[in-house]
């Protein structure tokens, strides 16, 4: 099955039938996806799994319009309006290490064209969302990892787009690191409810976070499945610990290893990565 639509009749962003297939300059051709589609109703946040080199964050790039898909469209529903329509939150963080850390959350505003002034006074409120405030001043060397990862989040949501793209956000960071940014996002999107797509290799992660969880084939990627988790919102981080959410994982999980690559492929695959993540 290829094409997984949500229930909303008209979604707020959809991919209809992609394929991607690059062509490295000695002639390779890795055909990083194969005919994926999704919908995602506008405040839904949907996650996606996949084996290693599938082309998660391939097709995240075409969703975002950083790439351009060989065949297939994308669909985002929005009215006019002067802020950028999608922001990015990447696994590097992607902060700018000449500027301060104000001066990196109100980038994206100031790129849209906001005053310095205006731009700063959003991106103040931001990082005292995130617990930020106190290093404003600071250049990115001074932050951790995980502050780097908070200052990220900072500057897509201060940015004010309706859909935010993350890819791996969290992946890069130790566990103890993870769970807490894990329960800020989710207080974060909690409260503010943006349309979110996020890659992500960690089944937990995804249940914890999402709506939905799309479950993506082995290279070349296609969605296969659609897990709707039933947890309520606001959702409690203790719902890992439930014997409900044990179960979700097992069915994700099974789902998922009928893509994974065979133990002779690992290598191949892995190898592959650069060019169909």
């Amino acid at each position: 099955m290829n094409d997984i639509p949500s229930d909303d009749p008209v979604p707020l962003l959809s991919a209809d039938r992609i394929d991607r297939v690059f062509v490295s300059a000695e002639g390779a051709v890795v055909h990083a996806l194969g005919g994926a589609s999704l919908s995602v109703r506008e405040g839904e946040f949907v996650c996606v799994v996949g084996p290693s080199g599938c082309g998660k964050s391939t097709l995240l790039r075409i969703l975002g319009g950083l790439d351009s898909p060989s065949a297939g469209a994308v669909r985002l529903r929005l009215g006019p309006s002067s802020v950028p329509p999608v922001a990015f939150v990447f696994q590097d963080c992607g902060v700018l290490p000449w500027l301060t850390v104000r001066a990196n959350a109100a980038f994206g505003l100031r790129m849209a064209g906001a005053k310095r002034r205006v731009a700063n006074k959003v991106a103040e409120h931001w990082l005292a969302r995130t617990g930020l405030a106190d290093f404003a001043d600071s250049y990115p060397d001074r932050l951790s990892g995980g502050m780097r990862q908070r200052l990220a989040l900072a500057r897509a949501f201060a940015v004010g787009s309706p859909v935010l793209l993350m890819d791996e956000p969290l992946g890069a960071l130790d566990p103890q690191t993870r769970r807490l940014m894990q329960e800020q996002l989710l207080d974060l999107w909690q409260q503010h409810r943006k349309t979110v797509v996020m890659v992500t290799h960690s089944i937990d992660e995804a249940l914890l976070l999402g709506d939905r969880v799309l479950v993506m084939s082995a290279r070349p990627g296609t969605i296969t499945e659609a897990f709707t988790v039933p947890f309520p919102r606001p959702r409690d981080p203790g719902i890992q610990d439930a014997p409900a959410f044990a179960r979700l994982r097992a069915r994700v999980w099974d789902s998922l290893r009928l893509h994974l690559p065979a133990p002779r492929a690992v290598g191949a695959a892995a190898a592959a990565i650069g060019t169909g993540r």
